[in-house]
């Protein structure tokens, strides 16, 4: 009994020593040693202000501890720190089992020294302790443990660096972090949340589940206005540009890690945005972001997949500049990477054989962008950039790009050192598919609108303006070769103008399609099909004063092949066009229309152009010839010859040339009375025709002249000079001659009232001698009324005509002419007009020669009747002559005889001259039956001679 009370007292007191050593005695020893220690090893000076020991609970609790620098600056400290041990749990469980464990107050402050030491890694004082190197051959398994809850209140983090010229300063306040059911036993899952503050505007927020064997980790992080700003000054030195404090950033991540198997991390985002971000180098803004909105990201690290949905870019704007250090965006980071860090990243690369997978849905951005070249005084601005795109998908080197659209209101291009301007308005890029892989591009379909570009070049003094560009381009592929199978291309008001060649070209509406385009590797290009269809043409050419216009024209281009040496047209169709012609100096007009050009296999080959066969089916061509003057005229062909002789010799080689149902109009301006033709249903073939020396062609052309006129020209000519051998023939029949009045007006004064022409002409020339055969034939020519011309020659063409004329009222003229074309003064023309003039005056100067021998009478035998001194009678040596007088009046009704009285004033008397006039007149009215109109005797009287001239005078019908 006395035993168990003693021991009995013996547990009481060692139970009380217990309790009082555990409240009292162990704090007080704890906290000397942990002092005492802590001051050994650390450069710092602890203070701890109390420590709490509850030995019946288990219950640890530190007041106030403080690690203060050689300044008395705080470099750690901890308001309060209690520990809930549940002792009989941990045994009974078989674990360390921990309630509750709350860290409050803890403060932390970290310093970057200059030299980039850091406070907290130089705490320990140096030692010369040297550390036995321990091996471990087996591993031994932890007792397990549970933390019930962490929980960490108010806690604050000071960083402070002095790496840059300026002090920097990030602040983690107001952390609270609790973690549940922390720990190995039973592989418990832990949840936690923790939430603190980033200086003074940023809120982070961190909730979600941890397990530590094996570790797995799932939550959602949640960064509110995070100043980008705060987090790059940490080391301006790596940065080359200066950013606005307002650029913040918003984020909302969950993020899942599992190392079950393998090392798995997955991650995405309901809320991604960058905002109000201001870029500026050297004073200078470089670039601005209004907002970058993300709505949805993932990264799949096991998967290797990237997936961006919804991605809006609002405002970006982007100012390139490039001067003598480079490009500003290349240099926005001053960190360069060594040859070896680059190397090793290579080989990095290299060795990774499964791809990464990028996936982009539904992007959408608007900018604008400015790039000045100050090396090359140039700049370039683009405003309103509008960029969709439906998804792009990236694979390792592949890429593809579904649903692009590219849309700009204002592109502006300036070069002052080339004197170059090019500006555009809005400029629309549609894209349904494109691939590329490596450098290979494939796009399925593309259309591109363009409005109101304008291109000048001063140095070239060239401008080039349309007011809209439409281009459709369907397969396009961009490799070693270039190739797209079908285009579409509409130009409305485009205009050229070339003021160094002095030609301009404009076009209303041009509209082009391409089949089957190729650029090959040589830079060969081949198109299956091309057509220009309803297009509208206006070519100025200053030096020529050539003013050309067409309109619908439809031009179909068939196997066009151009090579370095060569460039090769299958077929070339010109359908239906309307092609006007004027030479502005000239006045020189020719109209087209109605044309039907069939043109086989074209071949352009260095200085050989060959046509293998030409077509040409119911063209309608008028050609006016305006007023101009000589001068003009002679100016003109002084510089066409000149142009021939400069001109670069090209062999070529024209196969033959067939025309069908040809019209062709011809007005000459030139006359007092515009003269007007149509030559219609031509139609014929011309040979081959090359420019080799001893080549010849052949020619065969019939056509209608006017209504009822009919034309055939045939012949043979060597092309490359007529001079060495032509051999023409034409022949005009039944031609209506009262068409040309305005020549015979201009050039004898007379219009034409009635009659037919023909023409039979042949052209000999051979070793530039011309012999020619000019046949005119000239059927009941009636004259009209005079015409007061001031070139005209004054003539009695009356008389002419009748003394031409046969009794069927026919003129039949031959006139040949011959000569040398080499000569400088040879002209055909003017050769054929003077024997033509020359024939005329012959005929009225000397009618008695000309009509006498159409009935084989001598001009002396009827030019006059002889009489003898003091003679009036009628004998037979007068009859002689009023015999043959009266043979010509029977048989040309359109002529009459007139005669004056004549007499010798010496040796006769006036008398005698009345009775002699008088007995011819009634010899040839009694005797003869001469009708009364043929025969005139004149008034006036005659004083030299007994002889009686004659004069033969037309009759007007």
């Amino acid at each position: 009994m006395k035993a168990l009370k003693i021991t009995s007292y013996i547990i009481i007191t060692l139970l009380f020593l217990y309790i009082l050593s555990g409240f009292f005695l162990l704090p007080y020893i704890a906290k000397k040693e942990i002092i005492k220690n802590l001051d050994e090893i650390l450069i710092t000076k602890t203070k701890i202000e109390d420590i709490y020991f509850n030995p019946l609970t288990l219950n640890l609790e530190i007041k106030d501890f403080t690690l203060l620098d050689d300044k008395e600056q705080k470099v750690l400290g901890l308001k309060s720190l209690f520990i809930d041990f549940r002792a009989l749990k941990s045994i009974e469980k078989k674990h360390i089992h921990i309630k509750d464990v709350v860290l409050e107050g803890i403060y932390l402050n970290i310093i970057e020294e200059k030299k980039g030491f850091f406070n907290l890694a130089n705490l320990l004082k140096p030692t010369d302790t040297i550390k036995e190197e321990t091996k471990t051959t087996e591993t031994e398994k932890l007792i397990d443990f549970l933390v019930s809850k962490i929980v960490l209140k108010d806690a604050n983090i000071d960083f402070t660096s002095f790496t840059d010229s300026k002090k920097y300063n990030l602040y983690l306040k107001d952390i609270n972090y609790t973690i549940y059911d922390f720990g190995t036993f039973k592989n418990s899952l832990s949840s936690n949340n923790l939430e603190f503050k980033l200086n003074e505007n940023t809120d982070i927020k961190i909730s979600g589940g941890l397990k530590i064997d094996p570790f797995i980790a799932y939550g959602k992080i949640n960064i509110s206005n995070l100043k980008i700003k705060e987090l790059l000054d940490f080391d301006k030195s790596l940065f080359n540009f200066e950013l606005n404090p307002e650029a913040n950033i918003n984020l909302d991540l969950n993020y899942n890690i599992d190392t079950t198997d393998n090392f798995k991390l997955f991650l995405n985002s309901d809320i991604f945005e960058i905002n109000n971000l201001q870029l500026k180098q050297n004073q200078k803004e470089i670039a601005r972001l209004n907002k970058l909105d993300l709505k949805y990201f993932s990264f799949d690290l096991n998967n290797q997949e990237l997936n961006f949905k919804d991605l809006y870019i609002k405002d970006l704007y982007a100012n390139m500049i490039l001067d003598k250090a480079g490009v500003n965006f290349a240099n926005l980071l001053k960190v360069q990477k060594d040859e070896e860090e680059i190397k090793n990243s290579k080989e990095n690369s290299n060795n990774d054989s499964k791809p990464w997978k990028i996936n982009l849905d539904n992007i959408n951005l608007n900018a604008n962008y400015d790039f000045d070249d100050i090396l090359n005084n140039s700049k370039l601005n683009i405003k309103d950039i509008k960029v969709k795109t439906s998804n792009i998908n990236i694979i390792d080197n592949k890429i593809n790009i579904k649903g692009a659209n590219l849309v700009t209101s204002i592109t502006k291009y300036l070069d002052k050192k080339n004197k170059l301007n090019i500006s555009s308005n809005k400029t629309d890029l549609k894209s349904d598919d494109v691939f590329i892989n490596g450098s290979k591009i494939e796009v399925v379909n593309s259309a591109l609108k363009k409005d109101k570009i304008i291109f000048e070049d001063e140095k070239l003094k060239m401008k080039i303006a349309t007011n809209n560009i439409e281009l459709k381009l369907s397969k396009l592929s961009i490799f070693d070769e270039i190739s797209f199978d079908l285009s579409n291309i509409i130009l409305n008001d485009l205009l050229l103008e070339d003021k160094n060649s002095n030609f301009s070209i404009s076009s209303k509406s041009s509209k082009l399609k391409v089949n089957n385009f190729l650029l090959d590797k040589q830079n060969n290009i081949s198109i299956d099909k091309s057509e220009l269809y309803d297009t509208n043409v206006n070519f100025f050419d200053t030096n020529s004063s050539f003013d050309i216009s067409t309109k619908n024209t439809n031009l179909k281009i068939s196997n066009f092949n151009l090579k370095k040496d060569s460039i090769i047209f299958g077929q070339i169709l010109l359908k239906e066009p309307k092609i006007d012609i004027l030479n502005v100096a000239s006045k020189l007009k020719i109209e087209a229309k109605n044309i039907d050009l069939d043109l086989r296999k074209l071949i352009s080959k260095n200085s050989f152009f060959k046509i293998e066969k030409t077509n040409l089916n119911n063209p309608h061509i008028s050609i006016v010839l305006a007023k101009t003057t000589q001068k003009n005229a002679e100016i003109k062909e002084k510089e066409e010859q000149e142009e021939i002789n400069n001109r670069k010799k090209t062999r070529f080689n024209l196969g033959p040339i067939n025309i069908n149902n040809m019209t062709l109009d011809f007005e000459d301006k030139n006359l007092a009375i515009p003269f007007k033709t149509t030559i219609s249903k031509l139609k014929g073939e011309i040979s081959e025709i090359k420019n080799k020396n001893k080549s010849s062609s052949e020619l065969e052309i019939n056509g209608i002249v006017d209504e009822y006129g009919v034309a055939k020209i045939t012949g043979i000519v060597n092309p490359n000079n007529i001079k060495i051998l032509t051999d023409i023939n034409m022949k005009f029949n039944n031609i209506s001659m009262k068409n040309f009045t305005p020549y015979t007006a201009k050039f004898v004064g007379r219009t034409i009232k009635d009659g037919k022409l023909e023409l039979d002409l042949n052209y000999n020339i051979s070793q530039s001698n011309l012999k020619a055969k000019n046949n005119i034939v000239i059927k009941k020519l009636v004259l009209g009324d005079k015409v007061e011309a001031p070139e005209a020659i004054s003539l009695p063409l009356d008389l002419a005509i009748t003394l031409l004329e046969d009794s069927s009222k026919t003129i039949d003229i031959n006139l040949p002419v011959s000569g040398n074309v080499d000569d400088p003064q040879f002209s055909i023309a003017a050769i054929v007009w003077k024997a033509f003039i020359n024939l005329i005056t012959k005929a009225i100067t000397a009618p008695f020669s000309l009509i006498g021998s159409l009935f084989n009478f001598s001009e002396d035998e009827i030019n006059s009747v002889d009489f003898n001194l003091k003679e009036s009678e009628i004998t037979p040596v007068q009859k002689e002559t009023l015999d043959k007088i009266a043979i010509i009046l029977k048989s040309k009704k359109e002529f009459a005889i007139s005669f004056s009285p004549s007499f010798d004033e010496k040796n006769e008397k006036e008398a005698i001259a009345k009775q002699r006039a008088l007995n011819i007149e009634q010899y040839l009215l009694n005797d003869k039956s001469i009708d009364k109109k043929q025969v005139i005797l004149e008034k006036d009287i005659k004083k030299s001679s007994p002889i009686i001239e004659l004069n033969l005078k037309a009759i007007k019908q």
